[in-house]
């Protein structure tokens, strides 16, 4: 029995490995347990180590007797395959039987070097979009028996994701979304915030809508909006949380919904779920707070947020740019070009356009140095919260360049307007041309998006002859980008966005190498447009599908 206790004291206990800290070793209990009161168990043997290769391989062979033998998952990996290479808008998922809700949360455990594997994917790679699950906790929370780990609906769509971000695995992705899908519980909201990322991904718009509306009134029913309200009016169905850690876990998993709310309003054109002003929780506090759990108090949501002489959280930024996009895209809707036709001063649409104008430069000049380009040009978040309030420039000046036309303003006024408006692309143009792993960003469908609102600008952009020149080398440059994304990591979106810009450059007789490269693959793929504007001059682009391909 001794010698099998300094066996075990030789390797660290499996709390301190979960969470990659160093251990003390110190029998029975090592220090960091004892000062967290937890549980502590040493291995008896060290781990073993298997090659990727031949992870991949049992994963695989899991998959597929798994999909073989359970009727709930007929046919998931070979359909998935075959749909993959012939359906551009991605693959076509087989009904799911009602029998899945009582599958339960466990199943036979994949190789859990493949697990920790995709789920470290996850988090390097894409958790930037949506931070709302604490990476300590989660990764630890795997080594925990069946009944106490995450549903396996949140297991599989984060590994669908750290899948997704790399090649090795990249086939297994749309299988874990089909067993995320098929296992979501009813009440498993970042299950279904995330899964709308991924269905945005392969051109599910209507899905993915469908999923972040299901997560944002299963948010509300539970409070998650007003976590930090002192009265509850109403009697949710969630205990209050017992730790600030806790109570921040609620709040980011509410502002991941409400920034997914406003980029999908703004993206499509529907109507957002949230009401601001019903909204009485705290905005994100750091990541450096959120990772170690020390406490941070940090301001209240208010429909009059003011970003100068404040100080927020990168996540807490991120949904100010977010809110202000959807509030930019508001002012080209016909309903608010036609009102009241006051004077500049003293119309509403106007007032409302100053001050969307005017928080929108205070929130760029007033980003940290955290969150500032050039130098912060390797920061996912950093990049996406300076391109959301370049589009949202966009929105605003394209729609008061359109109610200049219709009040006959002066010219110099709509000048000024396209100027920023230009500008504005520039800059996102810019931001792109200094990317080192643009492929990757462009996984998130709003950064396509946004280079995509930009090609229309160029296109739109009536200047000199040096001008024209200009805008046909952007137009490539953007082009070279869909292309590539397309083929090496087949995106979807990319591919819809190089087939159709490549078709309308074509239009107006900018023939370029990029155009016939882009062109070609209509010759191998079936195009599926996923951008339209509607017929009066201030609408903005949108993604929306024919509506043969809505599910």
């Amino acid at each position: 029995m001794a010698s099998q206790n300094e066996a075990a004291a030789l390797f660290a206990c499996t709390k301190c490995r979960s969470m990659k800290q160093k251990c003390d070793r110190i029998k029975p209990c090592c220090g960091r347990c004892t000062s967290r009161g937890e549980i502590c168990h040493y291995p008896h043997s060290r781990r073993t180590n298997v090659g990727r290769t031949t992870r991949v391989r049992e994963l695989e062979v899991k998959l597929g007797f798994s999909a073989r033998s359970s009727p709930l998952l007929p046919d998931l990996i070979g359909h998935t395959d075959s749909s993959t290479a012939s359906n551009t808008g991605g693959p076509v998922v087989g009904p799911w039987s009602a029998e899945l809700l009582s599958t339960g949360t466990t199943e036979q455990r994949l190789p859990s070097e493949v697990v920790e594997y995709l789920t470290d994917s996850y988090f390097d790679k894409w958790h930037h979009v949506a931070p709302m699950l604490h990476q300590a906790r989660y990764t630890m929370s795997l080594q925990l028996p069946p009944h106490m780990r995450p549903p396996m609906c949140l297991q599989y769509i984060v590994m669908a994701w750290g899948a997704e971000m790399g090649k090795t695995h990249r086939h297994l992705s749309f299988p874990f979304y089909q067993r995320a899908r098929a296992y979501a519980a009813a009440d498993e909201i970042k299950t279904w915030c995330l899964m709308c990322y991924f269905e945005a991904h392969y051109l599910l718009f209507p899905r993915s809508s469908i999923s972040i509306s299901r997560a944002i009134r299963i948010a509300q029913m539970l409070g998650l909006h007003r976590v930090d309200a002192v009265n509850l009016e109403s009697i949710y169905l969630i205990p209050p949380p017992q730790s600030w850690l806790e109570a921040e876990e609620r709040r980011r998993t509410w502002w991941a919904l409400y920034c997914s709310d406003r980029l999908v309003g703004g993206t499509t054109g529907l109507p957002v779920l949230i009401n601001e002003q019903e909204i009485y929780a705290r905005l994100p506090a750091s990541e450096a707070a959120f990772e170690t759990g020390a406490e941070e108090i940090t301001s209240l949501w208010t429909s009059n947020l003011r970003p100068e002489g404040q100080e927020f959280s990168p996540f807490a930024r991120r949904a100010l740019a977010a809110s202000l996009f959807h509030q930019s895209f508001l002012t080209s809707d016909p309903a608010a070009l036609n009102e009241d036709p006051g004077g500049l001063k003293t119309s509403m649409y106007w007032k409302r356009h100053r001050e969307i104008d005017n928080n929108l430069v205070l929130l760029l000049q007033a980003l940290p140095d955290d969150t500032k380009l050039p130098k912060q040009i390797r920061c996912r978040n950093a990049t996406f919260v300076n391109i959301i309030i370049h589009m949202s420039t966009i929105c605003l000046h394209r729609a008061a360049i359109s109610k200049m036309k219709i009040l006959d303003l002066p010219q110099n006024m709509i000048s000024r307007s396209r100027a920023r408006l230009v500008c504005a692309a520039e800059e996102i143009l810019e931001i792109f041309r200094m990317m080192s792993d643009v492929d990757e960003n462009l996984k998130n469908s709003i950064l396509t998006f946004s280079i995509y609102m930009v090609s229309q600008v160029l296109l739109e952009d009536l200047d000199t002859e040096e001008g024209h020149l200009s805008r046909q080398d952007n137009l490539d440059f953007i082009l070279h980008l869909m292309i590539l994304s397309a083929k090496t990591l087949h995106n979807p979106v990319t591919l819809s966005m190089a087939m159709q810009l490549a078709m309308e450059m074509s239009q107006r007789g900018l023939n370029s190498t990029a155009v016939e490269a882009a062109i070609e693959l209509l010759y191998t793929h079936t195009l599926t447009p996923a951008f339209t504007k509607d017929s009066t001059p201030s609408s903005n682009i949108i993604f929306r599908l024919p509506a043969s391909y809505q599910m």
